[in-house]
């Protein structure tokens, strides 16, 4: 059990850019939409397990304004 979580902190401790994200919801995104606000507001740089959680939910709320 400790190795497991031994092997997960390793892998969290790698670090995930979001800059060319946000880049895209600059140019994709209405002004106006929420994701854009969010994207926006994250940090440049987060934990992957991190970054991978809150892309989970930046695809949700895609769709949600895609209406998809």
């Amino acid at each position: 059990m400790m190795a497991v979580q031994t092997v997960q902190q390793q892998t969290d401790l790698r670090l995930v850019s979001l800059v060319e994200l946000k880049s895209l919801a600059r140019k994709l995104l209405p002004r106006n939409s929420i994701l854009q606000t969010i994207i926006l507001s994250e940090p440049d740089i987060l934990p992957r397990g991190v970054a991978l959680a809150k892309v989970e939910i930046f695809v949700r709320l895609l769709y949600q304004e895609l209406r998809l």
